[in-house]
């Protein structure tokens, strides 16, 4: 009894609710079968699912009076990406460069018309501790902004890049990372060439950074800046771009992220292989911002090295470049990418 008194009250129940049903825009060109009818049935036996049989100004009101959606935490992060990226990058670059500077106090040295051998070197070095961290307060103070110049530069024309072109293919990437790259060399020039000027005044004895500005001021800080340019545009194309596609490389033959040590060591790589392209333009950089530079512009001077002293003195000082380039911009590039990972859940360096 209990039972089907049930049934029949279910029953009836069901065919009340059908008509209301078939006449909504829900069920619009369905067929009025005994399957169809019970599964809208079922729908409407649900809380809180409503009838689309709402007038047009009703969903309008519905609609305008909802909350619009709060901004994501991604939102957040790529807002301040930009800020952030600045800061990280010049922690970066003081850690860098600080740890690398007696290696380039060397390839200094080693540059210089009377350039100093092994031994020499070593010598002083015994004698005067302090003799290998001379310039380190103006190329640090001065290192930082240029790495966030450079990181801000090659970020800016990167996303620009693939916002607008959309590299999908690998020559596109690569043609992708090489503007990226001259852009950050470019932007280098603006304070690495003062600092590193500074720097070369400061190893090689000739005056301090006082006595310099004193004799040539604020316009004397650009000297050497016509091949600089050259010289940090070839070595960031090339040290971005096979950094790049080495780490792009790494991920399609092995599945997965690099290690930072294997980031490291794919990031040495590419920096020996950019230091020794660009390893000429410096060792005429390093002649025109000493005491004794010549006034004649850069390839004058490149003629003059090669005929007096031959091809080989463009490569003085390959070896402690090699040594110091390659591992301070590895570091750096790392430094770079842990930091923004830390602090921002992000990095720029995509590969």
């Amino acid at each position: 009894m209990i039972d089907q008194s049930a049934s029949r009250h279910f029953t009836s129940s069901r065919e009340r609710q059908t008509p209301q049903l078939l006449d909504s825009p829900a069920a619009d060109g369905l067929e009025s079968n005994t399957a169809t009818t019970a599964s809208l049935s079922k729908i409407t036996a649900y809380p809180g699912v409503q009838s689309s049989s709402k007038p047009a100004s009703e969903s309008r009101e519905h609609s305008a009076a909802t909350p619009a959606p709060t901004p994501s935490p991604q939102g957040k992060m790529a807002h301040h990406s930009a800020a952030g990226t600045a800061v990280v990058s010049m922690m970066s670059a003081g850690i860098s460069q600080f740890l690398h500077h007696p290696v380039y106090t060397f390839k200094t040295h080693r540059q210089r018309k009377s350039h100093l051998s092994m031994g020499e070197f070593l010598l002083n070095a015994k004698n005067h501790p302090s003799f290998l961290f001379k310039g380190v307060m103006p190329r640090s103070l001065g290192c930082m902004p240029e790495k966030m110049l450079k990181m801000q530069a090659y970020m800016t024309v990167l996303r620009f890049m693939e916002d607008r072109v959309k590299p999908n293919s690998e020559k596109a990437k690569l043609a992708t990372w090489c503007v990226a790259g001259c852009a950050a060399g470019m932007a280098t020039t603006v304070i690495g060439c003062p600092a590193e000027l500074l720097m070369v005044q400061a190893q090689t004895g000739n005056v301090s950074v006082r006595q310099f500005f004193r004799q040539k001021g604020l316009r004397g800080v650009y000297q050497g800046a016509s091949v600089t340019i050259w010289r940090d545009m070839a070595f960031n194309m090339t040290f971005f771009t096979s950094r790049q596609g080495l780490i792009s490389l790494y991920c399609q033959q092995f599945g997965h992220e690099p290690l930072n040590s294997a980031k490291f060591a794919l990031g040495v790589l590419s920096g020996v292989f950019a230091a020794s392209v660009s390893c000429p333009l410096d060792v005429i950089k390093t002649r025109m911002q000493e005491k004794q530079a010549s006034r004649r512009p850069w390839p004058v001077l490149l003629t003059r090295i090669v005929q007096r002293e031959g091809v080989l003195a463009l490569y003085h000082g390959i070896g402690p470049r090699c040594m110091a380039v390659p591992s301070m911009m590895s570091l750096f590039a790392l430094l770079q990418e842990r930091f923004e990972i830390y602090f921002f859940g992000e990095t720029v360096l995509r590969h």
